[in-house]
């Protein structure tokens, strides 16, 4: 397997352009909290994360550390397969393939002894190495069951430096303000770490006891961090978080501060005595919306056909420059999230990692071709494409406010539907005790 110097200028200008598309396009503000409790530079170490988002799991907990640390993680093997080019880009950025029992068979386990050593060797290198212990993405905001991957890796690590160099396993967790759109905020935090030199011992006599022991630590400690609604009666809890009946979604608070509201209100929530109740009228409640393709933060603003009308003289104002911005970024929106079959957490990782890494360049090539060399217009065709990453904002931004206006029209021109539902949020509201 291919080695990857970080300190190659190569390597530092593609991190640097995927860090910069992953910046400006997918995250609006990113929030950090616990830098403190991360080891330095140097030291010997896991991080481990809730898996929620795909691809974009790995990638902000990357671009928000230091552009200089390499971090190395595994990738679920089957992905090395798409193509040799693909392969040989995967392993130069610091990816490690992770054989499944579910995915590549009893055959395939065997596979992760090679990947083992790549592991032990990398970390004891010393670059920081990315787990996420659940094996898979979650469909949501809990947390699945920790396998003892993990500290296995970890003491193989410990074992392959002769039991020399402490081995820490970082704790930590993220928070997405929205899976599916584009320019939403992202939060990572970080627990302290866990020393596995005071382990060294046991963990030679029963490795297994000691594993165990060491996984139930890091889940309880990213469970404590993180928003973990729990998968039963997922869909109708989340619904109720983000609607006008949860005041935390009306404030729209600054994402660290609207994670611990969210968290007081799920517990309220779960140990709500008439909770079966809740959960039965909110499902109703968001099939109605649904119907009506309506957002429940509706309820709680001001809407007025004069909002309406002002809103749509903008965008009539703006329809010529958004008709323009439109290239490439009504292919590298629209696109990507329609190749998903069935797994719809994959939206925003398809959008970025096809944007990044074809579109992106492919439609730079086309305008350099058709501008530059149909009609010589070079130096323009270059200011255009570097002015798509401001005009993509603006792009995604018009969009969301054609939508909301859609959205406001919608609300305002259905007024039978809309008595229905306020009634049935009426009965939700009086059933929470809400003021």
């Amino acid at each position: 397997m291919q080695e990857t110097n970080p300190n190659t200028w190569r390597y530092k200008v593609v991190k640097g352009y995927l860090r910069l598309i992953n910046e400006t396009l997918v995250v609006r503000h990113r929030y950090t909290i616990g830098m403190e409790n991360l080891p330095k530079k140097g030291e010997k170490f896991f991080i481990v994360c809730n898996h929620q988002n795909t691809a974009n799991d790995p990638l902000n907990i990357v671009f928000t550390l230091p552009l200089s640390w390499h971090v190395c993680a595994l990738a679920r093997a089957n992905v090395f397969s798409v193509n040799a080019l693909f392969t040989r880009f995967l392993n130069w950025i610091g990816l490690i393939p992770a054989f499944r029992f579910g995915w590549e068979g009893g055959e395939g386990l065997e596979h992760n002894f090679e990947s083992f050593d790549i592991i032990a060797k990398r970390v004891n290198h010393p670059y920081p190495f990315l787990v996420f212990p659940e094996a898979g993405h979650t469909q949501g905001h809990y947390l699945g069951r920790f396998t003892t991957g993990t500290t296995r890796m970890a003491f193989h690590a410990a074992q392959a430096n002769g039991w020399q160099d402490d081995i820490k396993i970082v704790p930590t967790a993220h928070h997405y303000a929205d899976y599916f759109e584009l320019n939403a905020d992202f939060l990572w935090m970080i627990g302290k770490p866990i020393s596995l030199k005071p382990y060294y011992e046991a963990y030679q006599v029963h490795p297994n006891s000691v594993m165990r022991e060491i996984t139930h630590q890091l889940r309880d400690n990213v469970e404590s961090m993180m928003l973990d609604e729990g998968i039963e009666d997922y869909e109708a809890k989340d619904f109720l978080r983000c609607s006008a009946l949860n005041q935390a979604a009306v404030d729209d608070l600054p994402l660290p501060e609207r994670l611990e509201a969210d968290k007081s209100f799920i517990s309220r929530l779960k140990a709500h005595p008439h909770y079966q109740e809740i959960i039965q009228l909110a499902t109703r409640l968001k099939a109605q919306e649904d119907d009506l393709k309506i957002k429940d933060i509706l309820f709680a603003k001001k809407l007025g056909w004069a909002k309406v009308l002002c809103s749509t003289v903008v965008l009539l104002c703006l329809l010529p420059l958004w008709i323009f911005s439109l290239w490439p970024h009504a292919i590298c929106y629209a696109l990507p999230p329609r190749l998903i079959k069935n797994d719809k957490m994959f939206t925003n990782s398809y959008r970025y990692v096809m944007s990044a890494l074809f579109l992106y360049p492919l439609f730079a090539l086309l305008t350099l071709a058709v501008l530059g060399i149909g009609w010589g217009w070079w130096w323009q065709a270059l200011a255009w494409i570097l002015l798509w990453i401001p005009i993509g904002r603006f792009s995604w931004w018009y969009y969301q406010t054609l939508r909301h206006t859609s959205q406001a029209f919608r609300f305002l021109t259905s007024s039978t539907k809309i008595s229905e539902i306020e009634q049935l949020r009426n009965n939700i509201k009086n059933i929470l005790k809400y003021e």
